[in-house]
C-alpha cells in the first residue's frame, strides 16, 4: 500500500512539473532548454556578446510588440577537472568564451532555431577539459570532443499578445 501511495505521489509531481509531454519524443540525445523569465532579462543580457542594437530585440519587441525569447544554460567543470574554457554556438549566435570552473556560471543564449519550432541544436567548442552544460538531461562535453553538437528542445509558450489599447 505504501509503495502504491509513494509511486502515485512521484507520478503526480512528475506530471505536474510539465516534463511529461506525449507529443515530443524523449530521444536519449536530446536535452531540454530552459527559457529566461521576464524578471531575469536584465541579468541574462549581461552574459551575451551583442551590440546594444542586437540586445534590444531581447529587451522589447519592435513597435512595442513581443521581445525575442532567450534560453538559459549553466556551465560547470566536471568533478575533478581543472578550470577550462567553453564557447557555445546557438543558431548564428557565438557566445563569448566563458571560463568554466567548479562554480557554475549561468549564461543566456538565443534559442538556436525559430522559437515556434521547439527544437534546434547547440554546439560547444574550445573545451580545455571536461565540462557539464546544464540541460535536462545534462550534457557532458570532454576535452577530446573539440567541437560537439547536441540536439535540444523546448516548449514554446505564447506569452506575448496584442496590447490592449
Amino acid at each position: 500500500m505504501a509503495i502504491a501511495v509513494i509511486s502515485g505521489v512521484v507520478c503526480w509531481f512528475w506530471l505536474a512539473s510539465g516534463r511529461a509531454n506525449p507529443v515530443r519524443s524523449t530521444a536519449p540525445n536530446v536535452s531540454d532548454l530552459t527559457e529566461v523569465e521576464e524578471r531575469e532579462i536584465a541579468g541574462a543580457l549581461t552574459t551575451m556578446s551583442l551590440s546594444n542594437a542586437g540586445l534590444a530585440q531581447f529587451r522589447e519587441g519592435k513597435d512595442g510588440g513581443c521581445r525575442r525569447p532567450l534560453a538559459w544554460v549553466s556551465l560547470v567543470s566536471a568533478p575533478g577537472e581543472p578550470p577550462s574554457h567553453v564557447r557555445l554556438i546557438s543558431g548564428t549566435y557565438y557566445s563569448p568564451i566563458f571560463e568554466v570552473s567548479a562554480t557554475p556560471v549561468r549564461v543566456a543564449l538565443p534559442f538556436p532555431a525559430p522559437y515556434e519550432t521547439g527544437h534546434g541544436a547547440l554546439t560547444a567548442i574550445d573545451v580545455g577539459a571536461s565540462a557539464i552544460i546544464s540541460l535536462l538531461p545534462a550534457w557532458r562535453v570532454s576535452a577530446q570532443d573539440g567541437k560537439t553538437t547536441r540536439e535540444v528542445s523546448w516548449r514554446p509558450v505564447k506569452s506575448c499578445g496584442p496590447r490592449n489599447g
